[in-house]
């Protein structure tokens, strides 16, 4: 005789139970949005009672900020394995479109720690800011990780005389605004979000300026 679905969740390790329900809460709260969702709609997504979702939260909040704090944790663990700027032996004598692409890659990974999917995307930029009950603190500490992260590099790379970037903390925050800018656009037009698009213009901005090279020279032979 085959065992219920129901049943056999049951069994499933208390770990592996709370990352289900986790799983399933960050979809519904980006699908539907934080007020909107209730504990039966997570309960419903993650095919279990309300009993068992409160075995491991007290209450929707409860819930939400553990999802974050999810997030929160995987970008620290991330940026904390990422190599130094400043260790990159011979980055100095790298040509221009070398150093463009690698810094590309560096943000591109910072981003897919935040937004590791749609639902993660959504959940930070449209749901998680400006709500109390600790979530704005955590919000608060993820944009101070990844705004250090790269004040650190646009320091470090200057420092190499890779860039000039005088003010590296405007310069990040710049960059990054600009990003969250590009990705709320394209989701209040319930469009795709290209990262690896934004991550491009991002990049070329931050280190090239918009200045075409025919400009450039001009302004150089000026000098």
């Amino acid at each position: 005789m085959s065992v219920p679905t129901a049943q056999r969740r049951s069994y499933m390790r208390a770990d592996d139970r709370r990352a289900q329900i986790l799983a399933c809460a960050r979809q519904v709260f980006a699908r539907r949005g934080y007020h909107p969702t209730s504990v039966a709609d997570i309960c419903s997504a993650a095919g279990i009672g309300r009993g068992t979702l409160y075995q491991y939260f007290e209450n929707k909040r409860e819930v939400f900020v553990a999802v974050v704090q999810e997030l929160l944790d995987r970008v620290r663990s991330v940026i904390a394995q990422r190599t130094a700027v400043g260790d990159l032996a011979g980055a100095e004598a790298a040509p221009p479109q070398l150093i463009a692409s690698y810094c590309e890659r560096r943000l591109r990974r910072i981003l897919d720690a935040v937004f590791a999917d749609e639902a993660s995307l959504r959940l930070i930029l449209r749901e998680a800011r400006g709500l109390d009950g600790g979530v704005d603190t955590l919000i608060g500490e993820l944009d101070a990780i990844v705004l250090g992260a790269l004040v650190s590099d646009l320091q470090a790379a200057s420092a190499l005389g890779v860039i000039d970037c005088p003010e590296p903390q405007l310069t990040a925050l710049y960059v990054l605004g600009g990003v969250e800018k590009m990705c709320l656009s394209a989701l209040r037009a319930d469009e795709p979000v290209d990262l690896d698009k934004i991550v491009s213009v991002a990049t070329q901005v931050e280190l090239f300026g918009l200045l075409s090279d025919t400009t450039r020279g001009k302004k150089e032979a000026k000098r």
